[in-house]
């Protein structure tokens, strides 16, 4: 899916509609986005099922005109535009192209606390090269978070160390990089 340059906005939505809004929204000409996950269940008799969830539950991401809300507003299942009092608050597309591909990728994904602070990275291998967020790391694993922080939601999934650059910005310029190393058993646990 290609995200575009547009304005995006989160839509909150009843809990457990968000396939049905964005299929409205959809139809109404909307360019949306519900990034799903596959999540393998088990009934009691012990037959598995999988269904698609929403990555980031009670949101749908709509591309549009945040001074003509009215049309999405109207749509059955829409609750409101999250932003300010004043209007609606535009997310970065690059966010959302980021919890595209972290849903389509392979990786085990989870859900995890609104991370801040931390070492902004980017990733230079695996299935979600360019993509940039936040590495934290965890006892025999590394953590990548995307965040959103206009609704303060974070999504977390497992890469292998040697994928991350750190980003770090000492002139307005221009940035420059260095190699994240695997050693740093004094950082583990903590945000980078």
């Amino acid at each position: 899916m290609s995200i575009g340059s547009d304005l995006w906005f989160a839509a909150s939505v009843i809990p457990r509609h968000e396939k049905s809004v964005q299929r409205i929204l959809d139809y109404k000409g909307y360019k949306t986005s519900v990034p799903l996950r596959k999540c393998s269940h088990t009934r009691r008799c012990g037959s598995k099922w999988e269904s698609e969830n929403p990555l980031i539950s009670g949101y749908v991401f709509v591309a549009g005109d945040p001074q003509n809300p009215f049309r999405i507003v109207s749509t059955p299942g829409v609750l409101q535009i999250i932003g300010a009092t004043s209007g609606a608050s535009a997310i970065p597309a690059d966010q959302i192209e980021a919890l595209e591909r972290i849903a389509a990728s392979p990786l085990p994904i989870a859900e995890c606390n609104y991370l801040r602070a931390g070492q902004v990275v980017q990733l230079i291998g695996g299935p979600l090269k360019g993509v940039q967020g936040t590495v934290i790391r965890e006892s025999k694993a590394t953590r990548f978070v995307v965040s959103l922080e206009l609704l303060r939601r974070s999504i977390t999934v497992e890469i292998e160390s040697d994928w991350a650059v750190p980003l770090q910005y000492p002139y307005a310029g221009g940035s420059t990089r260095a190699v994240l190393r695997r050693d740093e058993k004094a950082h583990r646990g903590k945000i980078l």
